[in-house]
C-alpha cells in the first residue's frame, strides 16, 4: 500500500515547476504536477486524494481563480485546502480575490522555501490525521454493524428453542400436573416464567435493533395526531386508572414516522406504567425552544421518578433503576429512544427527582423541524 501523501504542484510555466518541486522534496510526498488549471481539473478527476494543492494564480486559459473556483463547487475538492502561489496580483483585491476563491494561503513568488515546506507540512499531517479519523469511523461502523447483525442472528435464533421450552412445560402442566407435588409444580412455574421473561429480553433485544437496522424515511409529521393515535392505542394499559392528560400544541417535524412513533410510544408507556401507584396520575406532551438550531419536545409524569445520580444508567439497554416486583419491564424501551433520537441527530435527556415524577426530552434539529 502507497502509504505517500499527493500534494498537486500547478503552474504554467515548468522552471516554477521544478523549483517548487525541489523545496518539497520528500520522501513521504507524491508531488503531482499539472501544467495548466484543466490539467489539474483531469489530474482531480482521478480516483487520488490531495492533501494540498499550490496553484498558480496567472496561467495562460483557465487562471487560478477559475481553477479554484470549480473545485469549490466539486463535492470531493470542495475541502481540499489551496495555497495560491503568484508574483503578480500583489494588490489588496487580488489577494481578498484569492481568499473568496477559496484559498487557505497566499503567497508570492518565489516562496521563503522554510515558510512554503512548513506551512505545507500543517495541511499534509490534517490530512494525514483526517484520513485516520475517517479510517477508524469506517472500522467502528463496520464492528457497529457486525455486532448488530450477531445481535439481531443470536436474539431470532433463540425464540424457537425459548417457545419450544415454554410450550414443553404448558403440556407437562396440562397433562401431569395432578400427579406432581407441590414441590415439582413450583419448579415447572419458575421455568415458565423465566421463558417468558427470557421472551421478553429477546424481544426487546430484537426490537432495539432494528431501530439500527433500518433505513430513516424522513417526511413531514403532525405530532398532535401521532399521540392521539398512540394514546388511543394505549388504552389497554391505562384501562380503570385515572389519567389527566395535558397535550399541548405540538410543532410538525421531519422525521421516520415509524421510529418516531416507537420512541414516544416508549415514553408515554414508561409514563404510565410509573405512576401506577397514584390515584390521579399526570401526564403532560408538550415542547419549547431549546438550543439554537433544534425544536425540543418534553413527556412528563408525576409518577415514582429516581435519583439523579443515576440518570447516566438510564438508556443504556438491559439497565433499571427500579425493581421488578416494582414495576415489570426489561429496560429496552428507553434505550430505543435514545437510538431513534439520536439516529435523527437530536439529543435525548432526562430530569427527575424521587417520588415526584420525571420529565423525558428529547430534540430534533430544526432543519429536520
Amino acid at each position: 500500500m502507497n502509504s505517500k501523501v499527493n500534494i498537486l504542484l500547478v503552474d504554467d510555466l515548468p522552471e516554477n515547476l521544478l523549483a517548487v518541486e525541489a523545496m518539497l522534496e520528500n520522501p513521504d510526498y507524491q508531488l503531482v504536477k499539472a501544467h495548466s488549471g484543466r490539467e489539474a481539473l483531469k489530474c482531480l478527476l482521478q480516483d487520488k486524494e490531495f492533501a494540498v494543492i499550490l496553484l498558480d494564480v496567472k496561467m495562460a486559459g483557465m487562471d487560478g481563480f477559475e481553477t479554484a473556483t470549480i473545485l469549490r463547487q466539486r463535492d470531493k475538492t470542495r475541502h481540499t485546502p489551496i495555497i495560491f502561489l503568484t508574483a503578480h496580483g500583489r494588490e489588496h483585491e487580488k489577494v481578498l480575490q484569492g481568499y473568496s476563491a477559496g484559498a487557505v494561503d497566499y503567497l508570492f513568488k518565489p516562496p521563503e522555501p522554510a515558510i512554503l515546506r512548513a506551512k505545507v507540512a500543517v495541511f499534509v499531517e490534517l490530512y494525514k490525521k483526517t484520513r485516520e479519523l475517517r479510517r477508524q469511523a469506517e472500522e467502528l461502523a463496520a464492528a457497529k454493524q457486525e455486532l448488530e447483525s450477531f445481535c439481531y442472528s443470536v436474539s431470532h435464533d433463540l425464540r424457537a428453542p425459548l417457545r419450544a421450552v415454554d410450550g414443553f412445560v404448558a403440556m407437562l402442566q396440562e397433562g401431569a400436573g395432578a400427579s406432581l407435588g407441590e414441590k415439582e409444580q413450583r419448579f415447572l412455574n419458575v421455568i415458565h416464567q423465566s421463558a417468558k421473561k427470557m421472551g421478553e429480553l429477546v424481544d426487546g433485544l430484537l426490537s432495539f435493533t432494528r431501530t439500527g437496522r433500518v433505513e430513516l424515511q424522513a417526511r413531514r409529521i403532525c405530532l398532535n395526531p401521532l399521540v392521539e393515535e398512540i394514546q388511543h392505542d394505549l388504552e389497554y394499559e391505562t384501562r380503570g386508572r385515572q389519567i389527566t392528560w395535558r397535550i399541548n400544541p405540538l410543532p410538525e417535524v421531519e422525521a421516520d414516522r415509524a421510529l418516531l412513533r416507537q420512541a414516544l410510544m416508549n415514553l408515554l408507556s414508561n409514563a404510565i406504567k410509573f405512576t401506577r401507584l397514584r390515584e390521579i396520575a399526570e401526564i403532560e406532551i408538550g415542547s419549547e425552544e431549546g438550543e439554537q438550531g433544534e425544536t425540543v419536545i418534553f413527556v412528563h409524569d408525576n409518577g415514582a421518578g429516581f435519583d439523579m445520580q443515576y440518570a447516566d444508567r438510564l438508556f443504556r439497554i438491559f439497565h433499571r433503576l427500579h425493581r421488578e416486583d416494582e414495576f415489570e419491564g426489561t429496560g429496552v424501551g428507553l434505550a430505543s429512544a435514545h437510538r431513534i433520537i439520536t439516529r435523527h441527530g437530536g439529543r435525548i435527556w432526562v430530569e427527575a427527582e424521587k417520588d415526584r415524577g420525571a420529565t423525558f426530552f428529547f430534540s430534533l434539529p430544526k432543519g429536520q423541524s
